[in-house]
């Protein structure tokens, strides 16, 4: 009787010690340039980790550290275009810019100028690159969501995006 008990217990605990092994560590490392209105180019370091640090793990976003008990779903990156039709992200610069460029865990990420600039329709212009794909802005107020797995960036989507169907690569 006595053995079935402490059999039951030592098979609870590695139940127990097994569902709490789950989380696993990664590291989607990026690095780019940003590119100002006067041409002038700016190294761009942003990336994202979910690494152990004692008990807890740590997720990060750039120079952001968030101690947390398990993996954020997702992490979203707001995009500000003013009517100069310049680019403002928070985690990237100070102020507005021209363009990106982001080499991040695999994935490649760009807002490019793609036309002549005009002053109604200011985020006309601009051009969203993920990976292969490319994608028109439809608002000024776009956001670039970026889904995780157990072993980093699993996808890339957007909101106010629209496929860009004149461009096959």
């Amino acid at each position: 009787m006595m053995r079935k008990l402490l059999m039951s217990c030592v098979m609870l605990f590695g139940v127990i010690a097994s569902q709490s092994v789950s989380a696993q560590e990664w590291d989607a490392p990026g690095s780019g340039k940003v590119i100002y209105p006067s041409g002038r180019a700016e190294d761009l370091s942003f990336g994202f980790a979910y690494q152990k640090n004692f008990d807890s793990f740590i997720f990060s976003a750039g120079e952001a550290n968030l101690r947390t008990e398990e993996m954020p779903p997702n992490y979203i990156l707001n995009v500000i275009i003013n009517k100069e039709g310049l680019i403002y992200i928070a985690e990237f610069a100070d102020g507005f810019f021209e363009s990106f460029e982001l080499n991040l865990g695999g994935h490649y990420l760009a807002i490019k100028p793609r036309k002549a600039f005009d002053e109604d329709e200011p985020y006309k212009h601009l051009v969203v690159h993920v990976d292969d794909m490319s994608y028109l802005i439809d608002t000024t107020h776009p956001s670039l969501k970026f889904v995780f797995s157990d072993d980093g960036i699993k996808d890339i989507d957007g909101v106010g995006l629209i496929r860009d169907l004149s461009s096959r690569r």
